[in-house]
């Protein structure tokens, strides 16, 4: 069976580079979701995304829905405006009417719940938020769709992971997004953002908990490129391509991460790059057909590059 493509379009306008890809593989997207337009502390809901663009996605058979998160303008998950959310419920249905009228306006077709940083001792409180937004969204008669961190158990404890109840939040809501990428991450050491061994682990363990028809495996089209000094920038397969290159730099396949990784050194400095190509990418996309779940989910338009669009045509349910 094919695969239902998702795909994260970060940027409300068409000036975000991810458009031209968009224009040119319609056909093969499902879904389009547009990231992102979070809650402001008072309340209301920042961002306004292109009506042309939405009109365009509708006109070609696209499902089109927008994310709303809790991030901060310094970029980062508010905790503190979730643990507000959960326990005021005046304030919730406020921020919930504020989403609503926004979906109305611009005729979504659903919402993506991008909720992240939430506290693990608000596991049960969370729960009931996402159930009483989803009874309201689908009595609006909107799609609901959440992300949510991947995880092999329940780690109820895990401050990043803990208070998703996959169970009880899959029940719930139409569509669950793994984020199946950031296995290794700036602060962790160099590796695959996504080496299948970890995804695979972390699907079956949704597959435990979520119908299949209801999960969609998010699929990274991104690296990290980590300094010997710390961290690391994320890095697009062009990008790391190119580097390479510039650098003389040998491209290596790592057999048991499935994915693409070499070093080099810039100003005295040593670095190493991990990052995602259509071969990485192809080996997810088997896996995810082998489970029988909806789709996949890409993250994002913006790291597009033309061999990653013919590699996911073969897939797509269009």
């Amino acid at each position: 069976m094919p695969l239902n493509i998702f795909a994260f379009y970060s940027g409300l306008t068409e000036q975000a580079k991810g458009y031209p890809y968009l224009v040119r593989n319609e056909n093969i997207i499902n879904q389009l979701d547009i990231f992102q337009t979070p809650i402001q502390n008072d309340g209301t809901v920042q961002g306004r995304p292109s009506r042309k663009m939405i009109n365009e996605a509708h006109a070609k058979g696209i499902k089109v829905y927008l994310t709303v998160s809790n991030l901060n303008p310094g970029g980062r998950f508010s905790t503190g405006l979730i643990s507000r959310l959960v326990r005021d419920r005046q304030f919730a249905n406020y921020v919930w009417g504020n989403i609503n009228n926004l979906l109305a306006e611009y005729q979504f077709d659903g919402v993506n719940l991008d909720l992240e940083k939430v506290s693990p001792t608000d596991r049960h409180l969370f729960t009931q938020l996402i159930q009483a937004w989803s009874a309201q969204f689908h009595q609006a008669n909107y799609i609901v769709t959440i992300d949510v961190p991947a995880k092999s158990s329940s780690e109820p404890l895990d401050p990043w992971k803990g208070a998703f109840d996959y169970q009880a939040i899959g029940r719930v809501v139409d569509e669950v997004i793994l984020m199946t990428y950031e296995e290794h991450w700036p602060a962790s050491p160099p590796g695959s953002v996504a080496s299948l061994p970890w995804v695979n682990e972390n699907l079956n363990y949704a597959l435990a908990n979520i119908p299949a028809r209801k999960i969609l495996m998010g699929i990274p089209l991104y690296g990290y490129d980590w300094s010997e000094r710390g961290g690391a920038q994320s890095i697009s397969y062009q990008r790391a391509v190119d580097l390479a290159q510039r650098h003389g730099a040998p491209i290596l396949w790592d057999p048991r991460q499935h994915g693409l990784h070499f070093r080099y050194e810039a100003m005295g400095i040593r670095h190493t790059v991990y990052f995602e190509d259509p071969r990485s990418t192809k080996d997810k996309l088997d896996l995810a057909l082998s489970k029988g779940i909806r789709g996949v989910a890409l993250w994002e338009m913006n790291l597009s590059y033309p061999a990653f669009w013919e590699v996911l045509q073969v897939y797509s349910a269009r």
